[in-house]
């Protein structure tokens, strides 16, 4: 009896042990991995982890569908002052009375970008976050327009002077600055140049307004806003 029990005890290891090391397969009867899914997946309740710093991997999968993660420091420009890294954001966007969308809001690195309301569709510009204290944004601008229209400036306008500044704290971080000079025309284009203190990033700014017609119906205008980040 102990020799039949002892049997049927090594018969069930084996069985066990062979399903616990076995490549499973759903929808599929090769799997070449532990688990191999032929088909589409569902996961329910996930977490947001995004500030979590425990959380610094992110799932990649190959063009066989192998699902396996990457750090998400990879990810990320280099940092390396050496090498060429550049993000670029850009908003564009169409209006029927040719006057720029207030609510519509660029954010690029440290900064948030808009156009007003009006006709003129002056551009103007806060900070993302709270500096904590007093910063002066130092700008420069071109501007130029149909008709061999040209004009550059430095500082806050265009009869200012180039050691004008912008200033923010905690106080005003969030309320729009307006840069004087800085109104659209039909098919102008106007080019920013700006960094933060203390950032080793550099920022340019490029906003153009273009009259469009469709059919019979009343002029209309584009606005295209892009920011790079070098």
């Amino acid at each position: 009896m102990k020799s039949i029990l002892n049997k049927i005890s090594s018969f069930f290891f084996i069985v066990f042990f062979h399903f616990a090391n076995a490549q499973v397969g759903i929808n599929t009867n090769n799997p070449s991995r532990m688990l191999d899914v032929e088909g589409t997946m569902k996961v329910h309740n996930l977490n947001d982890a995004h500030a979590n710093a425990d959380y610094d991997q992110s799932i990649v999968t190959d063009s066989n569908g192998n699902i396996d993660f990457t750090k998400k420091s990879s990810l990320l420009p280099s940092g390396n002052s050496n090498n060429t890294d550049k993000e670029s954001f850009s908003q564009i966007y169409n209006t029927t009375d040719g006057n720029g969308d207030g609510n519509k809001i660029l954010k690029c690195g440290k900064f948030q970008f808009s156009l007003t309301s009006t006709s003129d569709s002056k551009i103007r510009f806060r900070l993302n976050d709270n500096p904590n204290t007093q910063v002066g944004i130092y700008m420069n601008m071109e501007q130029n327009w149909d008709s061999n229209g040209y004009q550059f400036f430095q500082g806050k306008s265009y009869f200012g002077t180039p050691d004008e500044k912008f200033l923010f704290d905690s106080t005003n971080y969030t309320v729009w600055q307006n840069l004087a000079e800085a109104q659209l025309a039909d098919f102008e284009q106007n080019v920013l140049n700006f960094q933060y203190p203390g950032d080793s990033d550099f920022y340019r700014l490029i906003i153009y307004r273009i009259k469009q017609s469709v059919g019979s119906t009343p002029d209309s205008r584009d606005f295209a806003v892009v920011c790079e980040k070098f």
